[in-house]
C-alpha cells in the first residue's frame, strides 16, 4: 500500500510557486530597469545635444551599420533602433530573473549594496563583453564611467523592486 505524503506535495507546490513569483518579480524588475537605463541615456544624450546618440552607437555596433545608402540606412535606422530596443529589453528581464534567483537560492539579502553591485558588475560585464565581441570602442559612444554609473542605476532599480515586491522596505 502505498502512502501518499502530503508535506513533499506541498513542498514541492510551494517551491514552483516561489519559482513563478521571481519569473514574475525578476522580469517585472528587468523592466524596470531596462526602462531606467533608456530613460538614464536619453537624458544623457539630451544634455550633450545629441538625442538617441547612445542607443544609435550601440545599436550600429550590435547589428553593424551596414553598407547602405545614405537613403537606405535612414529608414533602416527605426527599424535596428526597434530591434535594438527588444534585444536591450529582454537582456534585462534575463538579469533581473537572474537576480531574483541569485537572491532566492543564496540567501543573500535583498539590499540596495548586493543590488548595486550586482548591476555595477554584471551588466558592466555584459556590455563590455559584448562590446569586445563587435570589435566596437566604448569611448566612440557614450565613456565608460556614464557606462558604470547607468549599470549601478540599473541594479539598484532591480533591487528596488524586489524588495518592494517582497513587501518589505528597500534598505542599504
Amino acid at each position: 500500500m502505498s502512502v501518499y505524503d502530503r508535506s513533499a506535495y506541498a513542498s514541492a507546490r510551494k517551491y514552483r510557486e516561489l519559482r513563478r513569483k521571481d519569473l514574475r518579480d525578476g522580469a517585472l524588475a528587468g523592466l524596470l530597469a531596462g526602462a531606467a537605463v533608456m530613460l538614464l541615456f536619453l537624458a544623457y544624450d539630451l544634455v550633450s545635444f545629441t538625442p538617441l546618440a547612445t542607443p544609435e552607437f550601440l545599436s550600429a555596433a550590435l547589428f553593424g551599420s551596414g553598407n547602405a545608402s545614405p537613403a537606405e540606412e535612414a529608414g533602416s535606422d527605426g527599424g535596428r533602433l526597434a530591434l535594438f530596443t527588444v534585444v536591450h529589453l529582454a537582456t534585462f528581464v534575463l538579469l533581473g530573473i537572474g537576480l531574483a534567483r541569485l537572491f532566492r537560492n543564496t540567501g543573500v539579502r535583498r539590499s540596495l549594496w548586493a543590488g548595486g553591485l550586482y548591476g555595477f558588475l554584471v551588466c558592466t560585464i555584459i556590455f563590455s563583453v559584448s562590446m569586445q565581441i563587435t570589435g566596437t570602442e566604448v569611448s566612440d559612444g557614450p565613456g565608460h564611467w556614464a557606462i558604470m554609473a547607468v549599470n549601478l542605476a540599473a541594479g539598484l532599480v532591480m533591487v528596488s523592486y524586489l524588495r518592494v515586491a517582497q513587501g518589505s522596505r528597500v534598505s542599504l
